[in-house]
């Protein structure tokens, strides 16, 4: 078994590319050795470099690739915690896909995986909307059922079973969050309440029924916070509790209007209030619009639902067992001053962080299907790759690689497949010039000849690219298959140049 790469505690983190995620990553960095599990790229997700965060992209409905994954952690030591914060959602309110794919699968994934980690407790990120609120005089708490029956619910429902199921392998707790909102606002229907209100439009004062649907906020320097306190406190827990992610209550939309109004112009505005029956055929006759032109808006004919309906909310239980309070600081009436000052200050980045929030894509990325491909086919191709190695057609062709013993080729091919998996995955390159150059210098040790070593390293990825063309969910990636790898391979065989040149002094006499 491998050290463990850090005296810290051990967290794998999924949907580390996440709203919530990129939060966590910050406030826990310094505390935890982290495997930061996302699909998108740690660039690309704006989660700066950091000695405790290992980034590595994969899609959790990938079971292969899962698997790949803990069982590398798993030769590094395993882990304390997992923060299973992966999932999709949206705002349309229909079924799709991606809830059984990731949430179902991906979770179903997860779990499995980790029952070889040794871990501490498994943490689940799950939602208050599990539970239906719309009937009378309802106040969710710890013990309120997941009987809600909408898409996303049902699948977070399912996910909650499967947590209570793997809870006989390890511990676990299921949090079921309020809204989660940062200083940049970052949740998506408050966004856009704020953006109407603030504007110059016509319906800026509007507001649906009486104006008091209300749901529970909760600002994620709260949300991490008891997050922690679940790890701290985890072997004094019981074995998979159900929390909740919340302050008690919820705010309303008459509330938020009346705070949020005054604040940004400093003055009251007087709000007006529309029936539901029009504020429905307002939002159908908007949408009918939005599907003629090709940009629906962000209001749906389901919200109606609720219409003057509140969630309200009563989180004792959670606060009793962990010893955990909200600041009040952080709290969202107290706190709509701190998004106002951004949203002028840096408009830019506001809408920035918004429009990411409301515009989440179920997209599934080229490089990681690619990968995953890579994985499932990786025996069959590192063995067809040392055959011919071994009997080229032409004999002229790979003299030393002939001599090694198939064991030492087969290592040696295998670590090269692995550079160039490691490589599509997560879409960085630069980690491959250090293998092409110790590469070369171990070659030019051994006597191997410069173009000898190149060939055998464009063979290689020759052979990936028409083993990946075989399978059929790659047909129409041609380019890009070919761009991943043979690009990279590209790199090596120039950096195996460079290194010759350097080693037999050509570079000197240029």
């Amino acid at each position: 078994m491998f050290q463990r790469p850090s005296r810290l505690p051990i967290l794998i983190v999924t949907g580390a590319s996440g709203f919530i995620g990129r939060y966590f990553l910050e406030e826990v960095k310094e505390k935890f050795y982290i495997y930061a599990l996302a699909r998108r790229s740690q660039k690309a997700a704006h989660v700066p470099r950091h000695p405790n965060i290992e980034w590595i992209r994969l899609d959790i409905a990938h079971q292969e690739s899962v698997n790949a994954c803990f069982e590398e952690i798993a030769r590094k030591g395993g882990a304390d915690f997992i923060l299973h914060l992966a999932g999709y959602y949206d705002f349309d309110n229909v079924p799709h896909p991606e809830f059984k794919r990731t949430n179902e699968n991906g979770t179903r994934h997860i779990l499995e995986a980790a029952k070889n980690l040794n871990i501490k407790r498994f943490i689940f990120s799950s939602s208050l909307t599990v539970t239906e609120f719309t009937r009378k005089n309802t106040v969710i708490n710890e013990e309120s059922p997941a009987d809600a029956d909408f898409p996303y619910a049902i699948s977070k429902r399912i996910c909650e079973e499967m947590v209570k199921e793997y809870s006989t392998h390890f511990p676990c707790a299921i949090v079921r969050l309020a809204a989660i909102f940062s200083d940049w606002c970052e949740y998506g229907p408050l966004y856009m309440l704020l953006s109407t209100w603030f504007s110059q439009r016509w319906d800026s004062r509007i507001l649906a029924g009486k104006g008091q649907a209300a749901i529970p906020y909760m600002h994620v320097k709260n949300l991490n916070k008891l997050f922690l306190s679940i790890m701290a406190q985890s072997d004094q827990l019981p074995n998979c509790p159900v929390l909740i992610g919340s302050p008690d209550g919820c705010t309303s939309q008459l509330e938020l209007f009346e705070i949020s109004v005054r604040y940004n112009f400093g003055e009251l505005r007087k709000p007006i209030f529309v029936p539901r029956w029009l504020a429905a055929i307002g939002v159908a006759l908007r949408d009918l619009r939005g599907r003629f032109i090709g940009h629906r808006p962000f209001e749906r004919l389901w919200m109606m639902k609720y219409i003057d309906k509140q969630m309200r909310v009563d989180a004792s239980a959670t606060r009793r067992l962990l010893g955990w309070q909200p600041r009040s600081r952080f709290l969202i009436r107290r706190r709509l001053l701190f998004l106002i000052e951004n949203m002028k200050s840096n408009p830019y980045e506001w809408k920035r962080r918004n429009l990411e929030a409301i515009t989440k894509k179920a997209a599934v990325l080229p490089n990681l299907i690619i990968y995953e491909v890579m994985l499932r086919k990786e025996k069959e191709s590192i063995l067809q790759i040392v055959n011919y190695l071994m009997q080229p057609d032409d004999a002229s062709l790979f003299p030393n690689y002939r001599k090694l013993d198939k064991d030492k080729l087969c290592k040696r091919v295998k670590h090269i497949y692995h550079i160039l998996k490691q490589a599509v995955r997560t879409g960085d390159r630069f980690q491959v010039l250090s293998y092409a150059h110790n590469l070369a210098i171990e070659r030019f040790v051994e006597g191997f000849d410069r173009k000898e070593v190149q060939n055998a390293v464009a063979f290689v990825g020759r052979r990936i690219v028409d083993t990946l063309l075989e399978e059929n969910e790659l047909k129409n990636m041609k380019q890009r298959i070919y761009d991943e790898i043979m690009m990279t391979i590209q790199l090596i065989e120039d950096e195996i140049e460079d290194s010759y040149e350097e080693l037999t002094g050509e570079a000197d006499t240029l």
